[in-house]
């Protein structure tokens, strides 16, 4: 029994003889540092190499760089039977595009930071400083076990322009944000913590965009936002306050769930001022608009909307790629004024819309109730040459179809009143152009007319043919005239009874009937 723990105390001595060769020396170390650094390079090399290692069991000094150009060091006091550390530490790397092989992703740029470690294996403290994105910003890290159990940051002003840059992404945007948080559980499962986020003296680099995103922005698009982010298990929620020169976005609750990463949200976009969207839509538009909806992602798109606008209602669909908007009750009147086109009918609108947002192809059908012309060139046109006010007829039912391909709209609409009938076999509207080709056809009191509606949306040119309505009214005045000379003729023969006479009734209409021919 002797002679084994005799040996077994020697075996325990050698091992820690060896290992204390093999850890704790200079020779010990130079292997240690030779064994990290080939397996560094191993697979991705990165040009990793140790400028200094030394291991003790009260002290630790590395200093290593990346491609000869950044600098990582660790120093301080150890005390390896407590786990008990007190070191400083730097990270200094000058390019980010030699780590590529690591990140997996195209980085540009530096990045810099260093701080402290303080504590034991029970408590283990990391303060850390960074100018990340241009930022002045700082961090806390706890340590219980060498997991980590809490995390606080305060990233200030973090630089938009050198964000994107930094990710290797177009430079969208100039701006600051600014992001403070603290992270109670960093376990998915039971994650804890809550992140505010600021951004401000946002605005976007039209030259930028518009190249990327084949716009045509000239003004200033400034904005600005609050994000409040609550971490939940498995779970994190959103707020969002965004403001823009053209339009702004609140969001109650936008949630991205980690197990499948679904989003589910609700938004309001409010347009204070229509016009401003123009650079975007290149359309004029008058007056505001709002909207809410909803918005989830799962393995499809859905984002539903409803709008109170034009005096009526709006509900849309969108899934994926299409797109159906119902509308109804909405105003003619109201909605032309919008558009910024001329106002030429009054009415209630219901339609429908189905369209492909890829396609950019759909068909609207629309039914106008009720509906009046208004006092227009058009309307005056017509009570010249027709003695008739067309405002006063009221056509209780208009059916419009319109076929879309991309920005050209061509459409059909029929229209009855008492006394006039109004059949549009053909409107073409290009909304690139801002033009409009439209062919009319009227009965009013059974006279045809004709016109054609061309020319620039906003002020069209109005020609209306008129021939079949002069041959009509020429021909009446024939009629009256034979009528008035064949009874001027027989009026003494007949001592009076000219209308009751039957037979000269006949001799009239025959005499008409040739003219009709």
């Amino acid at each position: 029994m002797k002679k084994l723990f005799i040996g077994l105390g020697i075996f325990i001595v050698l091992n820690i003889s060896t290992a204390y060769l093999f850890l704790f020396t200079p020779f010990g170390n130079e292997l240690v540092s030779s064994f990290v650094e080939t397996k560094i390079n191993e697979k991705e090399p990165i040009g990793f190499k140790f400028e200094e290692f030394v291991l003790s069991f009260d002290t630790l000094k590395i200093k290593a760089t990346i491609d000869t150009t950044s600098h990582i060091e660790l120093t301080g006091d150890i005390d390896l039977l407590s786990l008990k550390f007190n070191l400083k530490y730097m990270v200094d790397i000058k390019d980010l595009s030699k780590l590529e092989k690591w990140t997996k992703q195209k980085l540009n740029g530096n990045f810099k930071t260093n701080g402290e470690i303080k504590g034991n294996k029970d408590l283990l403290l990391v303060n850390g400083l960074t100018d990340v994105f241009g930022s002045n910003s700082k961090y806390d890290v706890v340590l219980k076990n060498f997991n980590v159990s809490n995390i606080d940051f305060l990233f200030k002003q973090i630089y938009i322009e050198k964000l994107l840059y930094t990710l290797n992404q177009p430079s969208y945007a100039k701006g600051k944000i600014d992001i403070a948080g603290n992270i109670t559980n960093i376990e998915l499962e039971n994650l804890s913590g809550k992140i505010a986020t600021s951004i401000y003296d946002g605005q976007l680099n039209n030259k930028v965009v518009n190249e990327k995103f084949e716009l045509k922005l000239v003004s200033n698009k400034n904005f600005q936002g609050k994000i409040n982010t609550i971490l939940k298990p498995m779970l994190i929620d959103n707020a969002i306050d965004f403001k823009t020169s053209f339009a702004n976005l609140n969001i109650k609750s936008a949630t991205l769930n980690l197990k499948d990463n679904a989003i589910n949200s609700d938004y309001e976009v409010v347009v204070e001022n229509l016009n401003h969207l123009y650079d975007i839509t290149q359309m004029n538009f008058l007056g505001n608009l709002t909207l809410n909806g909803t918005v989830k992602k799962t393995k499809d798109l859905e984002v539903t909307g409803h709008s109170n606008t034009l005096k009526g209602t709006v509900d849309f669909r969108l899934f994926n790629d299409d797109f159906n908007a119902k509308i109804k009750n909405i105003e003619a009147y109201e909605l032309t004024k919008m558009l910024m086109y001329p106002s030429f009918f009054v009415s209630k609108v219901n339609a429908v819309l189905d369209y492909n947002i890829v396609s950019q192809q759909g068909v609207l059908t629309a039914n106008l109730l009720n509906g009046q012309f208004i006092k227009t060139e058009f309307s005056t046109l017509i009570n010249n040459l027709a003695r008739f006010d067309l405002t006063k007829e009221v056509y209780q039912n208009v059916d419009l179809t319109s076929k879309i391909n991309k920005k050209v709209i061509q459409s059909k609409i029929s229209m009855n009143s008492d006394l006039t009938s109004i059949e549009v076999p053909s409107s073409l509207v290009d909304l690139d152009a801002q033009t409009t080709n439209t062919q009319v056809d009227l009965k009013i009191k059974g006279i045809d007319l004709s016109a054609v509606v061309s020319g620039d949306i906003k002020n069209p040119k109005i020609k209306i043919d008129a021939s079949k309505f002069l041959q009509s009214q020429a021909l009446e005045k024939i009629e009256e005239k034979i009528e008035k000379k064949v009874k001027e003729k027989f009026k003494d023969k007949l001592k009076g009874k000219i209308d009751d006479d039957e037979d000269l009734n006949k001799l009239v209409q025959g005499l008409k009937s040739i003219f009709k021919k």
